[in-house]
């Protein structure tokens, strides 16, 4: 049997300490046919000649070096390069299991599915240990199931990494350029357009966490395009599946404490941010307080919204004290 041809893009900007590791994972897959994107997004540091290295070391690998417009602007550039009819994604400075094309392509071709998701483990600085986990539960849904998992976050998250997806998939999606949490605007479009998803629990994509990146990091005003996208994803589903419009709003809310509980995030500093949270808290709070399949964490942080919304923000900091 033939094997389809895989693209793995990788966006590259100011990773010069972790790009080796990330790709020397990518050509060590076992899986034989593949082809390596390489987007240099206007890197400052010698990431750009890193790249510039690896594509002439291996004719596997190619280069594209564009000005700096941001992760989305950068996939976008790789899929434009991409030949595969494959995609999958890898941030520069994350890495993957030997084995980690071959079990996402054997979970797709074998159920028939236009996504395949595997599991992932976070990998924190100075603590960088990482083992791929061995097969195990594997279930397989349609777009309406695998939309209500992703919304509701049963065991789902919305990342682009971690997943394969059949090209065709992305003919009239892109990811939204310069916004943060680009794949939230995304993935519940592409799990739309999917006749199947399959999911796989096994541990193939290592998530390196960053002191130093923007989601760790203090909070940005720009993070506020998360609820920008959670709210457009409630038009979505209002208009085209109004049986999960109850599971959008749950994304929205939790999306909308996800940034209440942001580090650096307060009243004071961030005044209009925190109005327009609260102003969506209060607006979708009595939604997910009575939605018995939305998760128990919204639904008891939305019945204490209906109390104080600021004692549940400094309840909720002061549990997650370590």
């Amino acid at each position: 049997m033939n094997e389809p041809l895989v693209s793995i893009i990788i966006p590259v900007y100011n990773v010069e300490k972790y790009l080796a590791r990330c790709v020397d994972s990518v050509l060590a897959q076992t899986y034989g046919n593949l082809e390596v994107v390489l987007v240099d997004d206007g890197a400052t540091d010698n990431s750009g000649e890193l790249c510039d290295r690896y594509a002439r070391e291996d004719a596997r690998v190619k280069t594209v070096h564009k000005g700096n417009g941001g992760l989305s602007d950068a996939r976008n550039a790789g899929m434009q390069a991409a030949s595969g009819e494959y995609y999958t994604f890898v941030d520069g400075d994350d890495w993957i299991a030997q084995d980690y094309i071959a079990y996402l392509c054997s979970l797709m071709l074998e159920n028939h599915a236009q996504i395949s998701v595997c599991g992932y483990q976070k990998v924190y600085e100075m603590e960088e240990n990482s083992i791929s986990s061995a097969d195990s539960s594997v279930r397989v849904y349609d777009a309406g199931e695998g939309l209500l998992h992703l919304l509701y976050q049963r065991g789902m998250i919305s990342a682009a990494w971690g997943r394969l997806f059949h090209a065709a998939l992305f003919s009239d999606i892109c990811f939204p350029k310069g916004k943060l949490h680009e794949d939230v605007a995304v993935m519940y479009r592409l799990f739309d357009k999917a006749d199947k998803i399959v999911c796989g629990d096994a541990k193939k994509y290592f998530y390196f966490q960053r002191r130093d990146s923007i989601v760790n990091g203090t909070f940005d005003r720009r993070r506020m395009d998360y609820i920008s996208f959670t709210g457009e994803c409630i038009l979505y589903m209002e208009e085209k599946h109004p049986d999960l419009t109850k599971a959008a709003i749950s994304r929205h809310f939790s999306a909308c404490f996800d940034l209440l509980l942001s580090t650096g995030f307060d009243k004071k500093n961030h005044a209009d941010a925190y109005g327009k949270i609260v102003h969506e808290i209060k607006k979708y709070r009595k939604v997910v307080l009575t939605d018995t399949q939305a998760r128990r964490k919204n639904r008891l942080a939305a019945a204490g919204a209906c109390l104080s919304i600021p004692a549940v923000q400094k309840l909720s900091r002061f549990i997650s004290r370590p």
